[in-house]
């Protein structure tokens, strides 16, 4: 068990590294990002729509933890985490856009959504820690090598989705890089106590799975969709928007 533990957690902290390299689209010479801002937020979008879909619902729905478990209360369980996911989402972006009005400047609601698209990401991250942990624990060690190596993946254009307001905003790649790393320390965290008490975690896997899907779906219906169409037409999103969540498919089926 102790090995399990320092695996479980060395393999997560590499996964929460591997999201800071979804910066380095934008280190591209002459990337005018505040004209390529809705293209961004279309593309982001696609992705974060499919990560939710692929690697938090199906999950929840079709894993190990699933099948040991009655369906229906898999179901139950998914759509309360769903439905608690979208209310904290709802209650965040009710605090900030409170705060937007107060300052009343520019980058005030630029700056509201890149808060709210770095707390969906950082709540996103939990339950991937808890599987890592869990997968580390069940005594399969390809498992849990197979879960950090997927998230590490697909980690990389979550870092993209980061960082691309916050790079709008005028931070540096370097902070940028680390922010983006940072939304992902939840795993590690997790992985760790996840891979000690896996008695503990595993029931909680489903619920924190679907919550971190509503938060991450609602983030890209309230904010992401509606700020890629003031630019783009509704024809070229559809588009970029598939473009992206195409791109998440093809990552989950190579893995």
């Amino acid at each position: 068990m102790p090995e399990a533990v320092l695996q479980a957690g060395v393999a997560s902290l590499i996964a929460c590294l591997a999201c800071g390299l979804g910066v380095l689209p934008l280190l591209i010479p002459k990337l005018d990002l505040h004209r390529r801002m809705a293209f961004g937020y279309a593309f982001a979008g696609g992705m974060m729509y499919a990560a939710s879909v692929f690697n938090l619902i199906a999950p929840a729905l079709l894993g190990t933890v699933a099948a040991e478990s009655n369906k229906s209360t898999t179901v139950l369980l998914l759509l309360l985490g769903l439905g608690l996911g979208c209310f904290v989402l709802h209650l965040a972006d009710r605090y900030l856009s409170h705060q937007a009005r107060g300052r009343q400047t520019p980058g005030a609601r630029l700056s509201k959504r890149a808060t709210l698209v770095f707390i969906a990401m950082t709540i996103h991250s939990l339950p991937e820690g808890i599987a890592v942990g869990v997968g580390y624990a069940s005594g399969d060690e390809r498992l849990g090598l197979y879960l950090a190596i997927a998230i590490a993946i697909h980690n990389i254009p979550e870092g993209l989705a980061i960082a691309i307001p916050y790079r709008a905003e005028g931070m540096s790649i370097g902070k940028c890089f680390w922010l983006a790393a940072l939304s992902s320390l939840p795993q590690p965290v997790a992985a760790v106590p996840a891979a000690i008490l896996v008695w503990l975690f595993k029931p909680l896997l489903v619920p924190s799975l679907g919550f971190a899907a509503g938060a991450m779906m609602y983030l890209v219906l309230l904010e992401l969709i509606p700020e890629a169409l003031k630019d783009e037409t509704p024809r070229s999103f559809a588009w970029i928007f598939m473009a992206g969540f195409g791109l998440m498919l093809l990552v989950q089926a190579i893995l």
